[in-house]
C-alpha cells in the first residue's frame, strides 16, 4: 500500500503560503508519489476537463558539451531534455493507470474486465445498472483491422479509467509508472507497473531530474468517456512537448532501509506553480504570414523503389516552401491529408522553415532518403490523391489548401513506376509560383531538372534513377529549393 505523505505545512508569514506546491515523496515501499496542491491550478482559465499535469522522470545526463557556454546552464539543460530525451518514468493527474500505449497502435485500448460470454454486439449498449460513473463501466468500437471482433463493441470494467481534469480537487496524486525502452508508459500492470519494475530497474543513489508539465489539451472531450486518449495531443510524443514545466527537481534515489536507522526514501517540495514557465514560448511566437506565402512545393506521395522492383511505399514524403523573406515558425503546424485515414499531420513544437527554403517530412531515412527536417511514421498519403490536401497554422489563421487531387489521381502528376521504370515525385513547375489545384501548375520530377544531380544528394546513391524511363530506383529531389 502506498503511504500518503501530508502536505508540506505552512509557513504563516502575513497570511501567506509557503512557497511550494505540495511535495513528491519516495515511500517506503520504494515507490514514487508526488501530492500536488490545486493552489494557483484552481484559479488558472487555461485549465479545463482535457488539461492535466504530468511528472516526468529523465535520468541525469552530462550535457556538458552542448551548454557549457550557455549563459544559463540549467535552463539550457532542460530545454534540451524536453526537446530530445526519452522519458523514464512518469506519473499523471488523470489516474489513467494501465493504458499500454505505442505507436504502433491506432487507437487507445483500455484494459477492461468483461463479463464472460458478451456477445460484442455491433451496437453500443447502454450501460448496466449500478455504473453511474460512465469512466468505470466503458464499451469502445473495435476497430483493429484482422480482430475477430473488429467492427463490435467490448464492453467491461476499466479499473483505470482515463479521467476529465478536476479543478474541484485540492491535492492531485500522481503516482510514477516505470516507462518502456522507447518513453512510453509501461504496459505492464499492477506491482510492475511502478517507478522500479522488471523493464526499468532503479538502483540506490542513481539520480533523476523531474518535472511537472502542464498539458492544457491533452484529452479529448469529458463527454466521451471511452476515448479520452488523444493521439494527436503532444503528450503521447517524444520528444515531450508540455504548455509549461515546472523547474527542476533533482531525485537522488534512496532504496529501502537496509538497517532501523536508515531513513526510507526521500522527500523534495513542488516548486511553486507561479514559478513553471513555458519552456518553448519563444517557438509560440504569433507571425503573420502573407496568404500564400507559405506552400508544399513537392511531393511523393507513392514512395519509392528499389533497384529490385519491389515498393518502398513508406519513403514517402512532403516538401514545404517558404517564399517570405524572413524565416516562419510551423510550430504546430498540420499537413492536411498526410497523416493515416487521411488525417492531419502535425510538425512539431519548434519546427522552422528558413526564408527562401525549403522543410522536408518523411518517412523514414534509412531507404532512399537520407535527410529530412522532421521524420514521423504516420505519413500515409493516399496513392488514389487526397481530398484535403494543404497546410494550415496551429491557430487556423493560416491556411493554402489544394483541391483536385483525387480525380484524377494527383492529376496524374508523379508516377508510380513498377519494375523497370522509376518512381517520381511531383512537384511545383516553378516553386516561386504556389497552386491551389493538382491539375495546375505541377510537373513530374525528372532528371532532367536543373540541378538534379546536386539536388538528388539527399538520396542514397543505390536507390538513385539514372533516367525517367527504362531503369528502377527514385527521381526525387527532397530539399532542393527549385527549380
Amino acid at each position: 500500500m502506498l503511504s500518503f505523505l501530508g502536505l508540506i505545512g505552512c509557513s504563516i508569514e502575513s497570511g501567506k503560503e509557503a512557497p511550494n506546491q505540495g511535495a513528491v515523496q519516495q515511500t517506503r515501499e520504494g515507490q514514487i508519489v508526488a501530492n500536488l496542491t490545486h493552489r494557483g491550478i484552481k484559479d488558472d482559465a487555461r485549465f479545463t476537463e482535457t488539461s492535466m499535469v504530468a511528472l516526468y522522470f529523465y535520468k541525469k545526463t552530462d550535457y556538458s558539451l552542448s551548454c557549457t557556454s550557455a549563459p544559463d546552464r540549467k535552463k539550457c539543460e532542460d530545454l534540451l531534455i524536453f526537446k530530445n530525451e526519452k522519458i523514464d518514468s512518469l506519473g499523471f493527474t488523470n489516474e489513467p493507470g494501465y493504458f499500454g500505449y505505442s505507436a504502433d497502435f491506432n487507437s487507445y485500448r483500455p484494459m477492461i474486465i468483461a463479463d464472460q460470454g458478451f456477445n460484442y454486439p455491433t451496437v453500443k449498449p447502454s450501460d448496466p445498472p449500478g455504473f453511474s460513473d460512465p469512466d468505470v463501466w466503458q464499451c469502445y468500437l473495435n476497430t483493429f483491422t484482422g480482430s475477430p471482433n473488429y467492427g463490435k463493441y467490448e464492453c467491461g470494467v476499466n479499473s483505470h479509467p482515463i479521467r476529465y481534469f478536476n479543478k474541484d480537487l485540492t491535492t492531485y496524486t500522481l503516482q510514477v509508472y516505470a516507462t518502456d525502452g522507447r518513453g512510453y508508459a509501461s504496459s505492464y500492470i499492477l506491482d510492475y507497473n511502478l517507478f522500479n519494475s522488471l523493464n526499468h530497474p532503479i538502483k540506490d543513489g542513481d539520480r533523476y531530474y523531474a518535472y511537472f508539465a502542464v498539458h492544457f489539451n491533452a484529452l479529448k472531450s469529458a463527454t466521451d468517456s471511452e476515448n479520452r486518449f488523444d493521439f494527436n495531443a503532444s503528450t503521447w510524443k517524444r520528444p515531450i512537448e508540455p504548455d509549461l514545466v515546472s523547474p527542476r527537481i533533482e531525485i537522488n534515489v534512496k532504496m529501502l532501509p537496509e538497517g532501523h536507522y536508515d531513513r526510507a526514501g526521500s522527500v523534495y517540495d513542488i516548486p511553486d506553480f507561479s514559478t513553471w514557465y513555458d519552456p518553448f514560448a519563444a517557438c509560440r511566437a504569433a507571425q503573420t504570414v502573407p496568404a500564400n506565402s507559405v506552400y508544399i512545393s513537392e511531393v511523393m506521395w507513392m514512395g519509392s523503389e528499389d533497384l529490385s522492383g519491389a515498393g518502398a511505399s513508406d519513403d514517402e514524403f512532403v516538401e514545404i516552401y517558404n517564399s517570405n523573406s524572413f524565416d516562419v515558425s510551423l510550430s504546430g503546424w498540420k499537413i492536411l491529408g498526410a497523416g493515416s485515414g487521411s488525417t492531419a499531420l502535425t510538425l512539431p513544437t519548434c519546427a522552422v522553415i528558413p526564408a527562401g527554403g525549403v522543410y522536408t517530412v518523411g518517412k523514414r531515412t534509412d531507404k532512399a532518403f537520407t535527410q529530412f527536417d522532421f521524420v514521423s511514421s504516420n505519413i500515409n498519403l493516399a496513392n488514389g490523391g487526397e481530398s484535403s490536401f494543404g497546410l494550415q497554422s496551429s491557430t487556423g489563421s493560416y491556411s493554402h489548401t489544394i483541391l483536385n487531387c483525387t480525380s484524377p489521381a494527383w492529376d496524374n502528376k508523379g508516377i508510380n513506376g513498377s519494375t523497370n521504370a522509376p518512381k517520381r515525385s511531383m512537384r511545383l513547375s516553378a516553386i516561386a509560383t504556389h497552386s491551389t489545384d493538382c491539375a495546375s501548375g505541377w510537373a513530374t520530377t525528372s532528371v532532367d531538372d536543373t540541378n538534379f544531380t546536386a539536388a538528388a544528394a539527399n538520396v542514397h546513391s543505390d536507390y538513385l534513377a539514372a533516367t525517367d524511363t527504362l531503369t528502377e530506383g527514385t527521381v526525387a529531389t527532397p530539399g532542393f529549393a527549385g527549380p
